[in-house]
């Protein structure tokens, strides 16, 4: 029997042995934790509920074909789906009216980082759809489910080890609301380049990607600079392909 079938249709004490090996795999999490400084108390906090969830897109379930690839958007649907006109020109008169409300951060942004306005507030608004995106699930849950039965196992790996040490910084579990990879914040950042990445902007003492949007976009240009943005240059241009080429 698959994993999938054993979750659905095999008798309970085979959930419960499928549910047990899972939370085995948790527990090997935990020498790692331990090394990179995460308390004992911090780590069975962060697990609390975390549970086996098969219907998370991009797992590998032995003898189970997924005939519809559910993963990142940009890599499952077409162009014309994923830049969608009508959603973008929302986006678009959103951003217009952020532009000017957030004007002095972005100004600072820009100053600082080097990162135009207009790619920051893109991201914002095509990430989470400026804050209002449907982030449903506990990020901790899809790290632990993509580590333990994912396509890119070590790199969930790093991330679920990440995402502990954000909540042992003080990140409350109430903000660590994700997408299904686990990205969390306005402009959605992996665990690990939060504290690569994340800065405080705003003065205030405390880094906030979930709430504060002078954080959030100046953590998203530092981000970019840091992978090689170049200041004051644009991000593509459009072409024309001729006719007859290869």
């Amino acid at each position: 029997l698959t994993l999938g079938l054993l979750l659905v249709a095999a008798p309970s004490a085979v959930r419960a042995q499928t549910k047990e090996s899972f939370r085995a795999f948790l527990e090997t999490l935990w020498p790692d934790a331990k090394a990179m400084g995460i308390r004992r108390e911090s780590f069975d906090a962060a697990l609390r509920g975390v549970e086996l969830d098969v219907t998370l897109p991009d797992l590998v379930i032995p003898g189970k074909t997924d005939p519809e690839p559910r993963g990142q958007a940009e890599f499952t649907r077409t162009p014309a789906e994923y830049l969608a006109n009508g959603q973008l020109a929302r986006l678009a008169e959103q951003g217009i009216a952020l532009k000017e409300k957030h004007a002095p951060w972005l100004d600072k942004i820009e100053k600082e980082l080097g990162v135009q306005r207009q790619f920051v507030l893109a991201i914002w608004g095509r990430e989470t759809a400026f804050g209002h995106g449907n982030l449903q699930y506990y990020a901790v849950q899809v790290l632990a489910n993509e580590a333990y039965l994912g396509r890119r196992k070590d790199m969930f790996r790093n991330e679920i080890l990440q995402a502990l040490k954000m909540l042992q910084a003080g990140v409350p579990r109430a903000e660590m609301r994700s997408s299904w990879a686990g990205a969390v914040g306005l402009t959605q950042f992996m665990p690990s380049e939060y504290f690569q990445y994340a800065t405080d902007i705003d003065g205030d003492g405390k880094i906030d990607i979930f709430n504060s949007v002078p954080d959030a976009l100046a953590s998203a240009a530092k981000q970019l600079k840091g992978k090689g943005w170049v200041a004051g240059q644009g991000w593509g241009f459009e072409v024309r392909v001729p006719k007859g080429s290869d």
